[in-house]
């Protein structure tokens, strides 16, 4: 598959299923504005880079920055702010160890390298917070981390490109399998919660008939 025909597809699909209302199922507590906006900058953003020396940044790594400062900006508390860093910057290092080292490990791969680190860094974020907005900021400062130090320790061979076609597929696989996991372990914690009210019920239902 060639790079970035995976994240044009997702947002395709991501765009068909805001249009059919499932938005507030899935990215609940952002607004329609918000969502448009960014859409409208990050493709832009795909075909504009800046120069910068030994190489280029894509524009769209400035959409993910204002993301993340909106994010941290709106977030409640210096010490969750911290918090929240905290986390970026362990998925950056967890990141940069996955691309250091899985060609390395080939029995660990799970279909590519991407799909294998989209899964590890969704599978964490998603037991580390739950809400849409916050879990799209973090993940953006990850990769971010992770793919600006592995560009920059092999700047020599390849140049420093930051928010490549490559990275952009990751990114866009990244955020759809953090919801698709999060919804779907909220959807068992419901259902967990409801089965154990509903056992609590039952024995009180047998303690009274009982008595």
């Amino acid at each position: 598959m060639n790079p970035g025909y995976l994240s044009l597809l997702l947002m395709l699909v991501t765009l068909i299923l805001f249009a059919s209302g499932w938005k507030d199922f899935m990215i609940r507590g952002i607004t329609n504005t918000l969502i448009l906006l960014f859409f409208i900058f990050w493709c832009i953003g795909m075909k504009l880079s800046v120069a910068i020396p030994y190489g280029h940044i894509q524009l769209n790594v400035l959409v993910l920055c204002a993301v993340i400062v909106r994010v941290l900006w709106r977030s409640h508390g210096h010490l969750y702010r911290l918090h929240l860093l905290s986390i970026g910057i362990l998925l950056g290092s967890v990141t940069f160890f996955m691309l250091e080292t899985l060609h390395l490990m080939p029995f660990l791969v799970i279909g590519n390298q991407e799909m294998t680190i989209a899964l590890v860094i969704a599978v964490l974020l998603s037991f580390m917070t739950r809400n849409a907005g916050v879990q799209i900021a973090v993940a953006s400062l990850g990769l971010l981390l992770g793919d600006a130090y592995y560009r920059y320790l092999h700047r020599a061979h390849a140049g420093f490109q930051l928010g490549t076609l490559g990275f952009q597929d990751l990114w866009w696989l990244t955020i759809c399998l953090t919801r698709g996991i999060s919804l779907v372990l909220a959807g068992v914690l419901s259902a967990c919660k409801k089965s154990a009210l509903w056992l609590i019920e039952g024995i009180h239902r047998r303690s009274g008939d009982r008595e």
